[in-house]
């Protein structure tokens, strides 16, 4: 099987330009992001602005090359558990895509402004998608 590409849609414009200095999960944050789409993809914004939130599907792109399968997540720092990379919310993953759920503040021409990301300046956009109380949260089974 060939190995799925992806291009970006855009990029996103934040203060975060090092890792350190990004909060550790986007619902902790409180800053203003630009998500910059090519012109290209404009159309397809069409009606963006109606819905509150969004999932930003990010390519996280400053990882590093070696990325273990098992880490001790920040939800154990405390106690030095470590789990497997799936069970965390790590950014260093075998795929390194990441997925956010921001606040849509605004959209003007390409550029759609969010609140509430913890990605790095010049992170790449590989998708938007609106955020449905119906389908999103959780239900029991």
């Amino acid at each position: 099987m060939a190995a799925p590409t992806f291009e970006p849609i855009g990029y996103l414009q934040t203060d975060y330009a090092e890792i350190a200095s990004a909060p550790p999960q986007a619902s902790l944050s409180r800053s203003i992001a630009l998500v910059v789409v090519d012109e290209a993809y404009l159309d397809g914004l069409l009606g963006l602005d109606r819905y509150p939130h969004l999932w930003l599907v990010t390519w996280l792109h400053d990882q590093p090359a070696d990325r273990p399968l098992q880490l001790v997540p920040r939800a154990t720092e405390a106690t030095g558990e470590v789990q497997g990379v799936f069970a965390s919310r790590s950014p260093v993953r075998p795929n390194p895509i990441g997925l956010s759920l921001v606040r849509q503040l605004g959209v003007d021409g390409t550029v759609v402004t969010v609140a509430g990301t913890d990605l790095l300046d010049g992170t790449p956009v590989l998708d938007l998608k609106p955020w449905f109380a119906d389908c999103d949260l959780p239900t029991d089974p």
